[in-house]
């Protein structure tokens, strides 16, 4: 069996030409669709045309652009020279894409409606694809499963740069293991949310449902409104998002229950009475507002509440907690539907070894993963060096394994706070705890003084009384070195282009934003 991503999906292509892609949503309902022979067709033509301006194996391909077809088919064009797929992130500023273009020095950039300028760049304009098809007989074409397919830039939650190198070995056995999980067909729709240039979007979110013969569907813009339309009209069944997402969804839906008449309030009341089974037999209606096609959402990118997993549990809907990193592929651990260990992140994948180093009398410890989805490495080798002990990689989070295998994350090693009377606070229990406060629209804690301090996102027109409300009333539930006596009032926290909290900018934000202490 071909560990090679071009080979792997190139046979999903063949094999069901009339199947839909891509869906793209448009104004006023207008749809796009694109065809796996399409995709297919339009990858070969553009292979030909990297071939004439001279890329070959080897050879680093930058993509960057908004999901969609274009940068799928650049993607397939690329592997199917045996060339890399370098991500650039387009979230960022135009300094952030261009310190990204720099460090991945990729021989030429191909993009889509993209307003950055690159030393040397190639738009993706399918329509004008006039080379054409390359043949797939290549004799030549290199398929060891070792091969480099993807180099990742990533700032990676302390703000260090580093280059992820991923073999087509360490993808390709990620997303076979990944499908597995959620036994996903050709009836399954994917709501792409997540930014291409992450890998749990290129590998679960693009090559999982290409490569299990699914479509994909593209929301015309990531707005609240727009993804909740898309998920009803689409009828999604496969969703994959932050733990934002999860908890907004949550929040709609309890705040429309607690304005409901007697009748709803006694249907949400009943569903929770009932045995599980009976729950999800019997939420019919709260399946059909989001399409009536649930099969799985997950909840990646950090930490979930198990309070919101635990809500829509109450409502017969699984939201399953995964688990990974650029390093792995990414996937290292996934939730059963319904798993009963609500504040684990599930069992390791087909494949992949987990152990817990150097374990406390708690049993927790840094957590060290093993198996074909860990990285070649970085293209640093003395970072290399430093995350890998032989074939383990070092993750730098904190956890525990219990009996079963169930994966349970307290922290990461770099942000634990340690107290002046050596106390361990784990900032991000401390973010959950937080957030659970309906004011609180976001929360992020980090080190002052030894002590946690607090970055607040609120709701409310006096913003520093609601602050001072809050900061008391979580300090009289929480222990001594719980406590928090610093904090900072935002509008919202810097994120990175996946939607996670760009830890490495909380101490500026902090200095910028903390209010004075009387």
């Amino acid at each position: 069996m071909s560990d090679d991503i071009w080979t792997i999906i190139n046979e999903s292509l063949l094999r069901r030409p009339q199947q839909t892609a891509w869906v793209r949503r448009g104004k006023g309902g207008s749809r796009e669709l694109f065809s796996y022979a399409t995709v297919r067709d339009y990858a070969l033509r553009l292979a030909g045309a990297l071939r004439g301006r001279g890329v070959g194996a080897g050879d680093i391909v930058g993509i960057v652009g908004p999901n969609g077809p274009e940068w799928g088919i650049a993607a397939l064009a690329v592997w199917r020279l045996g060339a890399v797929v370098a991500p650039i992130h387009v979230g960022n500023s135009a300094a952030d894409v261009a310190a990204q273009n720099r460090a991945l020095n990729p021989k030429l950039v191909l993009t889509h409606s993209s307003p950055h300028e690159f030393r040397d760049a190639m738009p993706v304009a399918l329509a004008s694809l006039e080379e054409p098809p390359l043949s797939d007989d290549d004799p030549k074409r290199d398929t060891a499963a070792h091969r480099e397919a993807a180099r990742i830039y990533t700032s990676g939650s302390t703000g260090s740069p580093k280059m992820v190198r991923l073999s087509h070995r360490n993808i390709s056995s990620n997303f076979r293991a990944a499908s597995k999980l959620a036994h996903i067909n050709t009836d399954d729709r994917f709501l792409s949310l997540l930014p291409l240039s992450h890998a749990m979007e290129i590998t679960g979110g693009m090559l999982m449902p290409l490569y299990c013969g699914a479509s994909i569907i593209l929301p015309r813009v990531l707005a609240a409104a727009e993804i909740l339309e898309a998920i009803e009209q689409e009828r999604i069944s496969i969703m994959i998002g932050v733990p934002r997402l999860y908890r907004n969804i949550m929040r709609g839906l309890e705040k429309r229950f607690q304005q409901a008449g007697p009748v709803l309030q006694w249907y949400r009341w009943m569903l929770v009475a009932l045995p599980l089974p009976l729950r999800r037999f019997l939420n019919w209606p709260i399946r059909r507002r989001f399409g009536g096609r649930i099969k799985a959402w997950v909840s990646g990118g950090s930490r979930l509440d198990p309070e919101i997993s635990g809500y829509f549990r109450q409502l017969g809907l699984s939201l399953r907690q995964g688990y990974g990193l650029t390093e792995t592929s990414p996937l290292v651990s996934l939730q059963e539907d319904f798993d009963p260990v609500l504040d684990s992140v599930g069992k390791a994948v087909d494949g992949v070894d987990v152990k817990i180093h150097n374990a406390d009398a708690n049993g927790c410890g840094e957590l060290w993963i093993r198996g074909p989805n860990v990285m070649l490495g970085y293209v640093n080798e003395a970072q290399t060096g430093e995350a890998m002990d032989g074939d383990w990689y070092k993750t730098g989070d904190i956890g525990r394994v219990d009996a079963a295998g169930n994966i349970t994350l307290t922290g990461r090693s770099k942000r634990l706070i340690v107290t002046e009377a050596g106390k361990n606070v784990y900032p991000e229990e401390l973010e959950v705890l937080l957030e659970r406060f309906e004011v609180v629209k976001e929360a992020a804690v980090l080190e002052r003084d030894a002590r946690p301090a607090a970055i607040f996102a609120l709701d409310g027109d006096d913003p520093e009384a609601v602050a001072r409300d809050l900061i008391k009333r979580f300090n009289a539930k929480t222990s001594a070195h719980n406590q928090i006596a610093r904090y900072a009032i935002v509008e919202e926290l810097p994120r990175t282009p996946l939607g996670k909290v760009a830890i490495s900018k909380l101490d500026e934000v902090f200095s910028e934003f903390e209010v004075n202490r009387s």
